[in-house]
């Protein structure tokens, strides 16, 4: 019953009031003003439960709309988990291609490794010509130290040197990280790119290069955007530069002789015995030179160890200059060097033990030393076939034993067995 039938059913009973008899139309008022207080009280308990309901269902639309708001954020935050997720993982297969990196040489090979796995139309490198030049393949740009020091500040300006992010045609100087002959050029400069500065690990405040990823997006790389990632690999790939660097520095001080630049009897017998063994599958010939100086004692002697050493220098760096690029070549040891000749047979091997011991005699000893003396100089070169199971000892024994023959003038080479 809703609140104006009530009212009725009241107007009702005191319309039938005036019939009751006097004697009970008393009682029967009361009853009616009982009756009216009881509909009165469920017409407060109803407006209550009405005033509870809309309450209710403003609290149930709130809530509709804060699930929806939250599975929004739901959706928003799985979306940036998926991506940091994706991201974490293209960072780290690029930090495992960096930190696979055994050599300098790999880096033209290992850029577009890069490239790939993190996505970029282009990455440019460059660094510091007096730590890294010596080491690098062509193609990888150094600069002096000097010219560093001034270019990188105008990209990561002090005191922060934080990365530079942004349009790429802004870069104070592009053409440092993008070559200008790169085919995409053009379309690279109108998009957006990430510049940090490479950093030595043992001095955090010097420079040692900078790396820098370009892409045609001009909104991939924007100041709001996060780097955090991008940062912690070029800390990283900046650190794997410098130990491969200081590897590959201590590598060649072990194998390279100090005095002439050739290598030493280290790298003979590191890399000599896999050529022999190769050469020995695969039926290749190989010959073995043993270049000893004549008079060389006399240069020494007369004109002191100085002038020798400048002597021994200059003749390694001409028989270097007259071997072939997959030759090996070595100082042994005073005045004595040795070459290991691959696919080559005695034909071949006196044909370059001739030049050799050309190239020694027409070295110019007063030029050579800066002193005025009538000293000359020659070579005696001993030659040896590498014969079926022989080790590299062996082969360099009888090329030694051959270059006393041919000392004493007895310049016919041994036969192969």
């Amino acid at each position: 019953m809703n609140t104006r039938d009530a009212s009725n059913l009241v107007e009702r009973l005191l319309g039938l009031a005036r019939h009751v008899p006097q004697k009970a139309r008393n009682i029967f008022l009361k009853e009616i003003e009982v009756l009216q207080n009881e509909i009165a009280a469920l017409n407060r308990r109803a407006a209550e439960h009405l005033h509870a309901c809309r309450v209710l269902e403003d609290e149930t639309l709130l809530l509709r709309s804060r699930a929806a708001k939250l599975a929004q954020t739901r959706r928003r935050l799985l979306e940036h988990l998926r991506r940091d997720t994706a991201s974490f993982r293209k960072f780290r297969e690029a930090i495992k291609i960096s930190r696979g990196m055994r050599s300098l040489s790999e880096l033209p090979a290992l850029i577009p490794s890069l490239k790939n796995t993190l996505g970029v139309a282009e990455i440019g490198l460059v660094l510091c010509a007096e730590e890294f030049a010596e080491y690098l393949p062509r193609g990888i740009t150094s600069l002096p130290g000097r010219d560093l020091s001034r270019q990188i500040p105008k990209l990561l300006p002090p005191p922060s040197g934080r990365p530079f992010l942004g349009a790429a045609r802004s870069m104070p100087d592009p053409s440092l990280l993008l070559d200008p002959a790169h085919p995409d050029h053009i379309r690279l400069l109108g998009g957006s790119c990430f510049v940090c500065g490479l950093r030595d690990k043992f001095q955090r405040d010097r420079i040692i290069g900078a790396v820098a990823f370009f892409d045609p997006d001009p909104g991939r790389y924007t100041p709001d955007k996060a780097t955090d990632f991008l940062e912690h690999f070029c800390e990283i790939l900046s650190s794997d530069l410098v130990n491969v660097r200081d590897h590959e520095k201590l590598d060649r001080e072990r194998t390279i002789d100090e005095l002439t630049g050739a290598p030493n009897r280290a790298y003979l017998t590191r890399h000599a015995p896999r050529m022999l063994e190769f050469s020995g599958r695969k039926g290749f010939p190989v010959c073995a030179l043993f270049i000893d100086l004549d008079r060389f004692k006399a240069i020494n002697d007369t004109l002191g160890h100085e002038a020798g050493d400048r002597v021994l220098a200059a003749v390694a760096t001409r028989l270097k200059n007259v071997m072939r690029r997959y030759d090996i070549f070595a100082r042994l040891g005073g005045d004595e060097f040795v070459a290991v000749l691959p696919d080559t047979d005695l034909p071949e091997a006196e044909t370059l033990s001739e030049r050799i011991r050309q190239t020694v005699a027409e070295l110019d000893m007063a030029e050579t030393t800066g002193l005025n003396t009538p000293l000359t100089m020659s070579a005696s070169v001993g030659i040896a076939r590498l014969m079926p199971g022989e080790n590299l000892d062996d082969l360099i024994r009888r090329a030694d034993a051959d270059m006393y023959a041919d000392k004493r003038g007895d310049n016919s080479p041994e036969s192969p067995a």
